[in-house]
């Protein structure tokens, strides 16, 4: 007959809802772990950590720093004693400021990439990339504010200066490859740290 059903179709049309827990609620989307959620506000700290470093770093550079002296001459500043032949020692430690910059930020950049590396949320190349702009500026920033803090060129203010004044020599870089120390240190210790020590179950 048309309007017979067969024992399945009777069996569909009464098949009562499955219970799919609470009454009225949606099913639970997915959330997101930690570890995603981290990563997005990871990278900026992790660059701002580095700025805020360069910026001390500047200030305890020039702080640190001994300065040569030299007198003017004819308009001309020299690295001259009192009796006007060249000072040697003073020669010498006009390189003193590349090397205190090279060895503070070799230093610091080792110190900061270990504590980025342990201490945050496992994301070997967000952090490694995070490490090496944040290191790159603080750097530059450094480097910047320790020569605008230290002392004025002294070539150009003997120009306007009478025989015999005495000036310190300016903060200088002799070599703009010092400004790879930071860097190079974060990224090493960065590097080291996530080649050794495997990632930590549940971490992040």
């Amino acid at each position: 007959m048309p309007d017979q059903l067969t024992p399945e179709h009777d069996a569909q049309q009464h098949a009562e809802p499955v219970d799919t827990g609470v009454a009225g609620l949606e099913p639970r989307r997915p959330r997101r772990s930690h570890r995603e959620g981290a990563g997005r506000w990871q990278a900026p700290v992790v660059v701002a950590l580095f700025v805020a470093a360069g910026a001390g770093l500047g200030v305890l550079w020039e702080q640190l720093w001994s300065p040569t002296r030299g007198i003017v001459v004819r308009r001309q500043w020299f690295v001259v004693d009192d009796q006007l032949r060249y000072d040697l020692d003073g020669l010498r430690n006009q390189f003193s400021g590349t090397a205190l910059f090279t060895t503070l930020g070799l230093g610091a950049g080792v110190v900061l990439g270990l504590v980025c590396a342990l201490f945050l949320a496992r994301h070997e190349l967000r952090t490694l990339a995070a490490v090496a702009v944040g290191s790159a500026l603080g750097s530059v920033l450094m480097w910047q504010v320790g020569t605008r803090l230290g002392p004025a060129d002294p070539e150009v203010l003997a120009r306007d200066l009478p025989r015999g004044t005495v000036l310190p020599d300016n903060l200088e870089l002799g070599s703009l490859g010092a400004l790879l120390a930071l860097p190079l240190g974060a990224v090493l210790a960065v590097g080291v740290v996530f080649f050794l020590l495997p990632a930590r179950p549940g971490r992040g």
